[in-house]
């Protein structure tokens, strides 16, 4: 898609005033210690491209945004002056252009050339947010539980549709589920109005028929002789019979079974409702619980990154790493308990639910007797009931919603109005009171109320089937999704396992050239077994170290964005991703890179300089592709290693007076050079297990060890009669001679008062002959030509020829 050429920040994250780099669509690679301000170049090339921050983003980031914590810290006022401007390399297109973008106005990128197909490639480049890999990524990738680490893969590869699909069909099922429950409970219910209504214990057909043709012998009817779904029980009724008066003896029976059921309500669902009190009142007082169940799988991945006191979720210091085991194992146990208690909420709940149903169904059949006996204060009464409990449904199958119920479950949560009671004896004594209907009129208002309870029943059936079909479509559909979506994941899993397996054993040959692994998608999960020394497969954390386990992370990515982008996979930044990862192996990734990527462009930050020299003498990154932050200053940001920079810098500081600054910045710069030609020269010092060198013990030993070299050089040529070489290595010889004179650094080591402990004291004309020599000096250290460091082969061992980077400088240090 795009390749660096450059990038300028300026007051961004911890980057004060303005940092340049100059990566020219290769590899790049910025070393420094923690706190040097890395990251933070990090952040500015991924806010540059699509306009966020991963690092403000996510689990833990609460209340952490681009615009408030995107800018340098002093300049959180003024959010206008943090910016970054990119030049970069479009490829496919041929093309260069830059793009711009400030923290105030995140999504307005200022692009030029503002050509179209150009800002196709930004916009699609800003969809990539994975393009930096982080330590917490390879957490995402490898030690996560099976169902995050479905949704993470996914999203990474742009196929969360698929994760969002499935769970819309999953809860499209749940939901008519549900509904298929609801009816089931209505069909019972009115089964229960008619046997009521008919005084049968069994609803068969011949018990009906039995008793709708005995009320149809008395009106002189002919008998039904079949009982379908349509039959009209009342046919050859006039409209005036079918709509009389309810029958006398169904309405008092309909409203014994309400007052029946009224008396028992105190012990129904008595169980189920101790049980949801009993938990509500563990959520109540623990508010951790709900709080650890929605943070449960963070807690798992949390234990198992635990290497040390320090929390791996926060950065927590803890006494000791026992007492951060026994806090994170303590929540993960709450978690667990707040999963077996929303379960319960569930089940119990639905319980409930179901009874309310059929509650419901009786104050229905009671209020049809009220309005038909003109009695609408009873009927209103009733009525307000049902609405009630018909709120209170769907609250039981909810944890939020029985948290709101508590009360009302210890209370009664049937809830019965005040004054029901005496409501229905009112109205069953006005029922009863009435006339006893004669036989015709009770056979009539019998088969009326039958006709209306059979065709209840018929419907509620109907919607009960209905119901069925649409919870078998949703869970077939839903099952058929996911087996689908599994065949095709796992033929593309497949390909990305291969991948991921062979970058493995690339990267881990010397001991585990069989290695192999397994992606295995199921129902929205993504399990991630892998081979342990063909002792068999087992989850990353299980047996491998947490360098293999940064390892697989590594490779499983490079599988992921090759699978990606194929032949457009051309940018990645690596932040600080190889820290767990031995020396050996290091050297193995930089083979890794440069075979399987050779078209990508890497921009690598570590803490670590052994790796990041490791990258060098692999040829993965050169002397101008590498950038050394020294430290890190509120004011000042990155202390930046470059010969270009530190004269221009000190320059600046001796124009303006600033003789403390420019002092402190040569130090600096001489203090990271010493170390840089002390290893590359191999010179040699006493040894210090910190690794705390001082100027004065470092400098000198690489003037000797220099001159050395140089001696040897010239001796090697006038042997092998080089006569021309001898002379240019004699000169450098002297020139290096004069320039260390000029410093005085052959007087640091017997009279360290006079070094550069006084440089601050002096005044800018003292001090600016000071910057000038040492800049001859180091020039000496350096090819003309390429301006790399000059560097011996072989390493740690008698060096047998000094070279710079082109190979201009290749003089050999072996005699004839």
């Amino acid at each position: 898609m795009i390749k660096i050429e450059s990038l300028e920040i300026a007051w961004l994250r911890g980057i004060a005033t303005t940092l340049s780099l100059h990566p020219e669509r290769e590899t790049f690679v910025i070393s420094g210690p923690n706190g040097s301000g890395k990251s933070a170049v990090v952040d500015a090339i991924e806010f540059a491209l699509t306009g966020q921050m991963g690092r403000l983003t996510g689990p833990g980031t609460k209340g952490l945004s681009v615009t408030a914590h995107g800018p340098h810290v002093d300049q959180r006022e003024s959010p206008d002056v943090a910016s970054v401007k990119v030049r970069l390399f479009i490829p496919e297109l041929d093309k260069s252009a830059t793009i711009t973008r400030r923290i105030k106005s995140p999504k307005k990128p200022v692009i030029q050339p503002a050509d179209d197909d150009v800002k196709a490639v930004l916009a699609e480049m800003a969809e990539h947010p994975e393009i930096t890999l982080s330590r917490r990524d390879i957490v995402r990738l490898i030690l996560i539980e099976p169902g995050k680490r479905s949704d993470e893969i996914q999203a990474l590869l742009k196929l969360d549709q698929i994760g969002k699909t499935r769970s819309v069909l999953n809860t499209a099922q749940n939901r008519l589920q549900t509904s298929l429950r609801t009816a089931t409970a209505q069909v019972r219910d009115a089964a229960d109005a008619l046997r009521l209504h008919f005084q049968i214990t069994d609803l068969s057909r011949s018990e009906i028929l039995a008793a709708v043709n005995d009320r149809r012998a008395v009106l002189k009817l002919p008998d039904i002789r079949t009982l379908e779904a349509d039959t009209d029980v009342t046919a050859g009724l006039s409209t005036q019979a079918r709509t009389a008066e309810p029958n006398k003896g169904s309405a008092l029976l309909d409203m014994h079974a309400l007052s029946s059921a009224i008396d028992g309500f105190p012990e129904l669902c008595a169980e189920q409702c101790v049980t949801l009190i009993r938990h509500v009142e563990q959520l109540e007082g623990d508010p951790y619980l709900l709080t650890a169940l929605q943070r449960h799988s963070l807690l798992e991945t949390g234990l198992h990154l635990v290497d040390g006191p320090a929390c791996p979720l926060c950065d927590t210091q803890w006494p000791d790493e026992q007492q951060l085991r026994d806090h994170l194992q303590a929540k993960l146990a709450k978690a667990g308990e707040a999963k077996e208690i929303e379960e319960s909420l569930r089940r119990n709940g639905s319980t409930i639910s179901d009874e309310l149903t059929a509650v419901v169904g009786l104050i229905e059949r009671v209020r049809q007797v009220a309005r038909a006996e003109g009695e609408e204060e009873h009927a209103m009464l009733l009525h307000a009931w049902q609405e009630d409990l018909e709120n209170v449904r769907p609250k039981l199958v909810t944890v939020d919603g029985v948290l709101d119920l508590k009360e009302r479950l210890r209370k009664g949560w049937l809830n019965a109005p005040a004054g029901l009671p005496e409501a229905l004896r009112a109205l069953e004594a006005t029922v009863s009171a009435k006339p006893d209907q004669t036989a015709t009129i009770d056979a009539q208002t019998f088969l009326a109320t039958a006709q209306v309870r059979l065709c209840d029943h018929a419907v509620r059936r109907r919607e009960e089937a209905s119901a069925k079909t649409s919870a078998t479509r949703a869970a077939h559909a839903y099952e058929t999704y996911c087996a689908v979506a599994e065949e095709i994941l796992r033929a593309l899993y497949d390909r990305i396992e291969s991948d991921f397996s062979r970058f493995y054993r690339e990267l881990n040959g010397d001991d585990e050239s069989n290695f192999s692994a397994q992606l295995i998608p199921a129902e929205g999960r993504l399990d991630l077994d892998v081979d342990f020394y063909e002792r068999g497969l087992f989850a990353p954390a299980a047996y491998h170290s947490e360098g293999h386990q940064d390892g697989m992370g590594v490779c499983l990515y490079l599988a992921l964005m090759k699978h990606l982008f194929g032949d457009r996979f051309t940018l990645a930044l690596l932040d600080d991703v190889m820290m767990s990862i031995d020396s050996g192996h290091r050297s193995r990734f930089c083979s890794l890179l440069k075979r399987h990527f050779q078209d990508t462009q890497f921009l690598v930050t570590t803490h670590d300089r052994v790796w990041a020299a490791q990258m060098k003498s692999a040829g993965l990154v050169t002397a101008a592709t590498s950038m050394v932050f020294h430290g890190w200053t509120i004011a000042a940001g990155p202390v930046v290693e470059s010969s270009t920079e530190v004269w221009n810098e000190t320059d600046q500081a001796l124009a303006e007076d600033r003789v403390e600054t420019a002092a402190a910045t040569l130090r600096r710069h001489l203090e990271y050079v010493s170390r840089e030609l002390a290893d590359r020269l191999g010179a040699s010092a006493r040894f210090r297990a910190d690794g705390n060198y001082d100027l004065g013990e470092l400098l000198p030993s690489v003037l000797a060890q220099m001159d050395k070299l140089l001696g040897k050089a010239a001796n090697a040529a006038q042997s092998w009669k080089q006569l021309s070489l001898q002379g240019t290595v004699v000169e450098r010889r002297c020139a290096l001679s004069d320039a260390k004179k000029e410093t005085g650094v052959a007087e640091w080591a017997v009279n360290p008062a006079v070094h550069y402990n006084e440089w601050a004291n002096f005044s800018r004309n003292d001090f600016e002959p000071v910057v000038e020599a040492f800049k001859v000096l180091l020039e000496q250290f350096r090819c003309d030509a390429c301006s790399s460091w000059l560097y011996v082969i072989p390493e740690r061992r008698e060096p047998e020829s000094l070279r710079c980077a082109c190979a201009e400088i290749n003089w050999n240090l072996k005699a004839k």
